[in-house]
């Protein structure tokens, strides 16, 4: 008995098994949101199976790891860090029996198992995932074997095509992250190449799906980029600096900016112009506050494919889209969960800091950034959490007599 239980251990501790079950996963999370599932149904089933396993196995390494926990001698500030993650823990499941889907438990379980790993581990994989699926999804539209769908914004704007996803935008989302994932590894010292294949992709995926976020995002990446080659990384590093204090100070503000604007939304005046050059966005999340409203736990809703320009106000119509990762996680998610997760990623970017993990906070003040208006920590692609997880951890075991359960 005891060497069985070893034996499942040795499995469960195994970190290449861990990117194999987060490989699988991320496919059954990624293919539900392609036309495989459209072209052939019954795929449908099979990425459902995958979600299952992830969903299990990521459930059973987190009461692995908290058994681990609780056979510590705490202080109170440890006592403090466990009681949110189970508070968390429970209000997801509240929005569960609500919203009745549970990858996001999912993800986020994943995310405090994976946050046990080293990060550049981690990251270094994610990134190869990303690029492995900007490659094969298109390639399959190219062949014609998927169904590259087309989408026309309005009627004298062109055609916007999704390359083999539900939704125009998902491909450029995945490749932005996979782009920062890379720039982050190697430290922004890259190869004048690797500036101009950045750039160059990034343009191809905007001519074709419209979407410029992520465009300017790694137009941004390359500037940096550039500035290293060009020796002016201290220049940079100082601005960074003040930038990043500054990010590390006002995210809580940050991650109601939008909810703020989209209530002002109805002010009009310069917040209808606002709307405008956001593509409607307010708009289209204002009318799910009057339809919805805010609940403790979330809310179930469709969500239909009107333009936010032409959404009427009223009980019948929801929005195109929840844009912003920030709104999706209050609205969809609950209140609860949201002011949880703000105060728990607050504290774990003070420790971040605190350990003068500089690179780490540029991927989180990025992808905040990107959840003010875009899918961001929300995105299947974000390291959010896990950064948030690690960054508590560090608390944890600042507190801790002996280091036991540290991996790195």
């Amino acid at each position: 008995m005891k060497s069985l239980k070893r034996t499942l251990l040795r499995i469960l501790n195994s970190e290449h098994l861990i990117f194999l079950i987060f490989i699988l996963y991320y496919i059954g999370r990624t293919g539900g949101n392609t036309t495989i599932v459209t072209q052939w149904p019954v795929s449908d089933h099979g990425f459902m199976l995958l979600r299952l396993l992830g969903a299990v196995f990521f459930g059973v390494e987190m009461i692995k790891l908290l058994i681990g926990y609780l056979k510590d001698q705490h202080t109170k500030t440890q006592w403090m860090l466990l009681v949110l993650f189970v508070l968390l823990l429970l209000s997801l499941c509240a929005n569960f029996v609500v919203q009745g889907a549970y990858t996001f438990i999912t993800d986020v379980m994943m995310a405090f198992v994976m946050s046990h790993i080293a990060l550049k581990k981690t990251v270094s994989v994610r990134m190869y995932v990303l690029f492995a699926t900007c490659l094969v999804i298109p390639v399959l539209c190219s062949m014609g074997i998927l169904e590259n769908l087309e989408n026309v914004r309005e009627a004298d704007e062109p055609v916007r095509y999704a390359l083999g996803f539900d939704y125009t935008t998902r491909i450029s989302g995945i490749y932005g992250f996979a782009t920062l994932y890379y720039c982050y590894l190697n430290k922004f010292k890259l190869s004048g190449r690797d500036i101009f294949m950045m750039i160059f992709s990034s343009l191809l995926i905007n001519f074709l799906t419209d979407t410029r976020t992520y465009f300017y995002l790694e137009v941004f990446f390359g500037v940096i980029a550039l500035g290293y080659k060009v020796h002016l990384e201290h220049v940079m590093k100082k601005i960074y600096y003040v930038l990043e204090k500054l990010f590390i100070h006002f995210f809580p503000i940050a991650s109601i900016a939008t909810l703020l604007f989209t209530l002002l939304y109805e002010k009009g005046g310069i917040f209808f112009k606002l709307d405008a050059i956001l593509s409607h966005r307010l708009s289209q999340v204002y009318a799910d506050l009057v339809n919805y409203g805010l609940h403790p736990f979330g809310v179930k809703f469709a969500q239909y494919g009107n333009g936010g320009a032409h959404v009427a106000i009223t009980k019948i119509f929801g929005s195109n889209y929840v844009d912003s990762g920030f709104l999706q996680l209050l609205i969809v998610r609950g209140i609860i969960p949201f002011v949880l997760i703000v105060v728990m990623t607050y504290i774990a970017l003070w420790q971040l800091y605190k350990h003068s993990m500089h690179a780490e906070l540029f991927v989180l003040m990025i992808i905040t950034l990107l959840s003010t208006f875009s899918g961001g920590l929300m995105s299947n692609e974000s390291v959010l959490f896990i950064f948030m997880f690690y960054g508590l951890r560090l608390l944890y075991q600042s507190q801790r007599k002996e280091n036991a359960y540290e991996k790195e």
